[in-house]
């Protein structure tokens, strides 16, 4: 009986130590973590980076992210703006997209909304053409206000 009861409470023991382990290790979703908000016909292909361009932080320091998936079904392009994890305070991200040579971009976050974990999907119909972009955010660096901004063109030509 002392022999199954000692075996029991080591079995026990290893099983709350690997449980403690599995929960330590498990990452944390944050809504700044890349995840596709675009649909399930969506496969990620790049993020480009948003800088800080003002505030107290080095100028050009990456503190975002412009995600970028595309759909071969619909032949269209989905991007969504995003905060790097860690980023304090962010507010006010909107994100863009258009196919290049167009003037309709699809848009998040420019209007009154206040988006302070990520903005998008906005979508572009590209197939056989290249797409442009562009995202941003404010956000704190301990005391002081700072800016993030990315733009790009002529990127992810399908």
């Amino acid at each position: 009986m002392r022999k199954i009861r000692k075996a029991v409470v080591a079995a026990s023991a290893v099983a709350m130590i690997g449980s403690t382990v599995a929960i330590a290790t498990a990452p944390s979703a944050s809504a700044t973590d890349r995840v596709n908000r675009c649909g399930s016909s969506y496969h990620f292909k790049k993020s480009w980076p948003i800088q800080n361009v003002w505030g107290s932080d080095t100028e050009g320091r990456t503190v975002g992210y412009i995600d970028v998936y595309w759909s071969p079904s619909a032949g269209k392009n989905c991007a969504v703006g995003r905060p790097k994890n860690g980023i304090y305070k962010p507010n006010h991200i909107k994100v863009r997209v258009v196919k290049s040579g167009s003037g309709n971009w699809d848009q998040d976050g420019y209007g009154n909304e206040n988006y302070k974990k990520f903005a998008g999907p906005v979508y572009a119909k590209a197939r056989g053409a290249c797409i442009n972009l562009e995202a941003g955010f404010d956000y704190n660096n301990s005391w002081d206000r700072a800016e993030a901004w990315g733009s790009y063109e002529k990127k992810h030509c399908s």
